[in-house]
């Protein structure tokens, strides 16, 4: 099967976005991040209770309060912010060029603008969909980015892939929940 069609900056954003919604290193990170300050907040508040300061202890307990719910929407946008800036200095050159994929059970051979590559389909570890975009991670850790919106037929696709998958034996998951958050 081949496929023709077009990667543009939110594609990639859509896969470094999705890539650091499953790090567990990242999650880690970002729960701790919204946790840690509101419980030294709420600590601090209840030393001022303790030394009697009243008006203190509100004063943090507001402000951890404040932290929990406005940060990880902060943060959400700092990420976005950042992975735009990198696909900015990373990706310009891959942008908004026609991308060909062949798929067959032996081997993938990816097309562009003065490039091919040839990767055995051994070498594939897992496909992941989500609602805009199919993404075929490889071993070595990079990833095809399939956009659902840009490809024609995507019925097929996807059929071919879930053949594909069960044929190598490897994992299809389809998150039709998954969004950035």
């Amino acid at each position: 099967m081949r496929i023709d069609y077009k990667i543009d900056e939110n594609d990639f954003l859509t896969h470094q976005l999705f890539v650091a919604s499953k790090s567990d290193r990242i999650k880690k990170k970002r729960q701790s991040s919204k946790v840690v300050w509101p419980l030294i907040c709420v600590a601090l508040g209840l030393l001022y209770i303790i030394l009697g300061k009243v008006s203190g202890s509100i004063l943090f307990f507001i402000t951890g309060l404040l932290w929990f719910f406005i940060y990880p929407i902060w943060e959400r946008w700092y990420y976005i912010k950042h992975y735009k800036g990198f696909i900015k200095d990373n990706y310009q050159d891959k942008l908004e060029r026609t991308a060909t994929l062949e798929f067959n059970n032996d081997y993938l051979i990816a097309k562009d603008n003065g490039s091919e590559s040839k990767v055995l389909t051994t070498e594939l570890e897992e496909i992941c969909e989500i609602p805009t975009t199919i993404f075929v991670f490889l071993k070595a850790g990079q990833a095809y980015i399939l956009p659902k919106d840009k490809i024609n037929d995507i019925d097929k696709v996807k059929a071919r892939l879930k053949e594909l998958a069960d044929h190598l034996k490897i994992k299809y998951h389809i998150d039709e929940e998954w969004k950035w958050k």
